[in-house]
Formats: structure tokens, sequence, C-alpha cells
């Protein structure tokens, strides 16, 4: 029989332990083999946090601390133009299998540091977008200065280009647009550079119906197919049914003609954020939800 007053050794790790009954020892060493397992178990599931993939992602408007951290991603959009090789090279490192780059080849900001340089070429003003302006895409020099820069991005690492405002055709819908368009794209082909296509749907669609897809586009990405953007006041909402029955069958055209559909969905509710996915699911498309219209 146990006296009282004796405290029992127990050896655990690098250190000996005394209890006064047998009932507290067990009491002790249940409560730490508990806290063993759940901090296992904690450490278990963080892990796998950081493990989960995501098919898609397009972050052109964030900053490089931010781009610099994402990870896990099948396809992800950034804008490259002010990132070191070493900076994407960092990216891909991160678990990201293709990173493309924004490449705006309709029209120009005015943060970009050729904009001055270009100005002389610009068409037009571009609604809702106070700080751009279309630009006449027939010019040599700019058709010379696109290709340079393609050639600059691709250089530091990037898979391919994602290339805006095509749109540009439709706003001016003459031939020597849609021409010195598809010498630019033809050169990309030459290049061996893989394009994705943002929006850009009456250009797409006359390159389908003329039997003249550039080889190099390899998908085209649409933005509010479901979702709308109310410009003067920032807002999101839901696309009416006939624009998003046109794209639906637009995007139907593209994905017959090879090429792989991705959406950017806006401001998107849970309910509509499951119309959308079943949609893509029945598609084989993907989709990203985004939450701000600068894309950050």
């Amino acid at each position: 029989m146990m006296k009282m007053g004796v405290n029992l050794p127990y050896k655990f790790g690098d250190g000996t332990f005394f209890f006064r009954s047998k009932k507290e020892m067990t009491k002790i060493l249940v409560l730490i083999s508990a806290v063993i397992f759940f901090t296992a178990c904690t450490v278990q599931t963080t892990e796998k946090l950081t493990d989960v993939r995501h098919p898609y992602g397009v972050f052109i408007g964030a900053e490089k601390e931010k781009l610099l951290s994402l990870n896990n991603y099948d396809v992800l959009v950034i804008d490259a133009e002010l990132l070191t090789a070493e900076n994407i090279d960092v990216i891909h490192q991160n678990g990201n299998n293709e990173i493309y780059s924004y490449l705006n080849i309709g029209s120009v900001e005015d943060f970009r540091s050729y904009y001055e340089e270009f100005l002389p070429f610009t068409i037009g003003e571009y609604k809702d977008w106070d700080n751009e302006k279309w630009i006449d895409v027939s010019s040599e020099k700019w058709q010379t200065h696109i290709v340079e820069a393609a050639d600059e991005l691709v250089d530091k690492g990037v898979s391919g280009l994602f290339v805006d405002n095509t749109d540009v055709y439709y706003v001016f819908h003459e031939q020597k647009i849609y021409n010195a368009l598809l010498d630019i794209f033809n050169a990309f082909t030459e290049k061996g550079i893989k394009v994705i296509v943002n929006g850009g749907d009456v250009f797409i669609s006359e390159v389908i119906n003329n039997c003249s897809i550039p080889t190099c586009i390899n998908a085209v990405n649409q933005e509010t197919v479901f979702t709308s953007i109310n410009f003067d006041d920032k807002s999101f909402g839901e696309n009416d049914w006939e624009n998003r029955e046109y794209f639906i069958e637009y995007l139907n055209v593209c994905k017959q003609n090879g090429m792989d559909v991705l959406l950017i969905e806006y401001g998107a509710n849970d309910k509509l954020r499951e119309k959308v996915m079943d949609y893509c699911n029945e598609n084989d498309y993907v989709c990203y939800f985004a939450d701000s219209l600068a894309l950050d």
C-alpha cells in the first residue's frame, strides 16, 4: 500500500516528474497526451491548408510584396512589367505552374513609362477608364513596341501573355485595326509565345469566321459573363439574361475551336458563385472570383 506523502517518480523526455499519487499521475499524463494529440492535429491541418491548389488567379493590380507571396496556382496572371527575372523565379518556386503577364496591346495607360511617347498615337478616350486611351494599333512604332515588350516579359521567365484590349477593333471597326492586331499575334506565334486573350469577342469571332486563328492563342478569358459592373459607383451585380446568353454561346464557339476558356466574375454572392461553378464544371472551364475591380 502506498504511504501518504510519498512522491511517485515518472520520467518524461529529459526530466523526471514526481506525483503525490497514482490518481494524480494518471490525470496529468492524460492531459499531456491530449495536448500533444491536438497540437499534432493543428499542425497537420495548417499544412493541408497551405497545400490547397487554385486553378486560376488574376492579380494584375497587386503590389510586388503580395505577388511574391502568392502560391499554388495552376494559372496565375500578374503584371510583370516592374518585376525582375529573380522575382518571377520566386513566384514560380512558390508552386505556381504557369505565370502569364498582362500586356495591353489596344490602349495605353497614363501610369506606364511610355505613355507620353505614344500619346500622339492615341485615337480616343476609353469609356469608364479615365487613365487610359485607345491607341492606333496600326502604327508601326506601336507594333514594334508591343513585340519588344513581349520579348522582355518572356525573357523574365513568364510562361506567356495575358493580352488585353483587342476590343479596340470593336470600338474602331476598321480593317487596318483588324490586320494590325493579326500582325501582332502572328509575331507572337513566330516567337512561340503562348497567349490568353482577355475579352475581344468581336476580334476573336472574326478570326474564327475567317479560319485565321493565330496558333499562339491557347485560351480566351471573359469577364462578367454572370456578373455585372456599375462603373458609376464601382458596385457589382448580376448580368442580364441577354448578355449572359451571348457570352455563353461565344465561349462555346471558342471551345469548339480548340481554345481553353477562363472567366473572371466580380462580387458574386454565394448563390451566384454556385451557379457559375456548375456552369464551369459542366463545360470544363475555370473561373476566378474577384472581390475588387482592381484585381489586387
